[in-house]
């Protein structure tokens, strides 16, 4: 039998150029706990949590490398066609496929990185009508956390800027990543 696994997801956009990719790292629950030790051992002195958009080139190596020795399981939607005015509408979409994705896999809990009790609230009400749908597996447990509470938020983070660099044309640090799958494209246009 294969073992339950949790996914830990977040989003990147470039909205100039019209693209929102939202990204699941997959973690057994048997390896959290290392893998939260291995991305606060990449902290630097005051920072809380790492943040892609934060980070310079040269760090961004380091913590890909270091990401990459985790050997992740990544799950990435590329949804194309993003307008700057419909940036909720395009999330919603990403969400709907994102999770029937992991609905693929044997995930029991997805956790999203908070955006706020309105934001996490308009997730929820997705979430409940792709239920009513049944456009989701049944036993995906949806939860929301503070990036700063639980660093495997970190993983989805930096595999979702990697894979906006990667949709940019600059797949670099998505091939350093060692990802087996490629990106799933939705258009959300």
């Amino acid at each position: 039998m294969i073992p339950p696994l949790s996914a830990y997801v977040d989003e990147s956009m470039r909205v100039s150029r019209g693209f929102y990719v939202m990204a699941a790292v997959l973690v057994p629950p048997a390896d959290a706990e290392r893998h939260r030790a291995a991305l606060r051992r990449l902290l630097l002195r005051r920072q809380r949590r790492l943040h892609w958009r934060d980070e310079n080139g040269k760090r961004r190596v380091q913590i890909v490398e270091a990401v990459a020795a985790l050997r992740p399981s990544v799950v990435v939607v590329d949804g194309t066609g993003l307008d700057a005015r419909r940036q909720e509408r395009a999330r919603r979409k990403c969400v709907e496929h994102l999770l029937w994705e992991l609905g693929r896999r044997p995930v029991v809990e997805v956790f999203f990185e908070s955006r706020g009790p309105s934001m996490d609230g308009a997730d929820k009400r997705l979430i409940d009508v792709l239920r009513t749908r049944n456009a989701i597996a049944p036993r995906l447990r949806a939860l929301w956390v503070a990036a700063v509470e639980e660093p495997l938020t970190w993983l989805p983070d930096i595999a979702a800027g990697v894979a906006a660099l990667a949709v940019d044309g600059e797949p670099e640090l998505w091939e350093a990543l060692g990802v087996d799958e490629a990106p799933a494209v939705v258009e959300i246009g």
